[in-house]
């Protein structure tokens, strides 16, 4: 008895320290569309996510440390629509386990599109998915468009921004990923985001390589690390 209750005692704080003592989050990037054909749930016996047409799934971990349950969420980015669910698992894709410890084995390129095929087969139209490859912090001023909303950055943050008719180029529906410690949030748009009163990756060039997971520090322990590889286009 006395030897369960030092492991107890030992075990205890390591399990406290691994669910508060994390400064950073870990967001997945999974780099496939999923189908309506595709499986998605909250863990092996967790709730089931429906998959109505092409999606893209990213994964937050919000305790990376955790082996157990713990505050995950999915976002699952559509034409239709954009959803934020809660989870405690890891993500089940068709019956196995995905993104969960795999670092670094994907580099997402961005902007990634996202074909909407009709019944018929044909891609009708697409959705440009972009993710911005550095932190936002609370010193970061993020607009849509040069004169229209601004949205408050409380703490370091990724930045996903979805192009909703990529082939416009005047006002047209977009909308705003923004993923902290703290909280995750969808805004609308009507156009490409300026940070610090510059436009940025609407109509960029060269491609970026994400790395997956993007790690999203706490606003007082800065993560250093490169979140970016770039890729140039020929």
């Amino acid at each position: 008895m006395k030897k369960l209750c030092i492991f107890i005692f030992v075990l205890f704080p390591l399990l406290l320290y691994s669910q508060v003592g994390e400064q950073h989050i870990d967001v997945h990037l999974y780099p496939h569309s999923l189908t309506s054909q595709d499986s998605l749930q909250d863990g092996p016996f967790g709730k089931n996510f429906d998959i109505r047409e092409d999606t893209f799934l990213v994964w937050v971990d919000m305790f990376p440390g955790m082996f157990f349950a713990h505050k995950t969420a999915y976002i699952l980015i559509s034409k239709g629509d954009i959803r934020i669910e809660r989870g405690d698992w890891w993500p089940v894709l068709n019956g196995k386990m995905i993104l969960h410890n795999e670092h670094d084995k994907y580099a997402l390129v961005s902007p990634f599109e996202l074909p909407l095929i009709s019944a018929n087969g044909f891609i009708d139209e697409r959705i440009d998915i972009h993710v911005y490859p550095h932190e936002l912090t609370s010193q970061d001023q993020l607009t849509d468009g040069p004169a229209e909303q601004l949205f408050k950055i409380d703490d370091n943050c990724l930045l996903i921004w979805i192009d909703l008719l990529p082939a416009a180029y005047f006002a047209h529906p977009t909308a705003y990923i923004l993923i902290s410690k703290e909280s995750i949030r969808a805004e609308h748009g009507n156009w490409w985001p300026m940070l610090n009163s510059k436009r940025i990756l609407y109509g960029e060039r060269n491609k970026t390589g994400i790395i997956s997971p993007f790690k999203v520090s706490s606003a007082d322990f800065p993560m250093r690390k490169s979140n970016k590889r770039e890729i140039r286009s020929p």
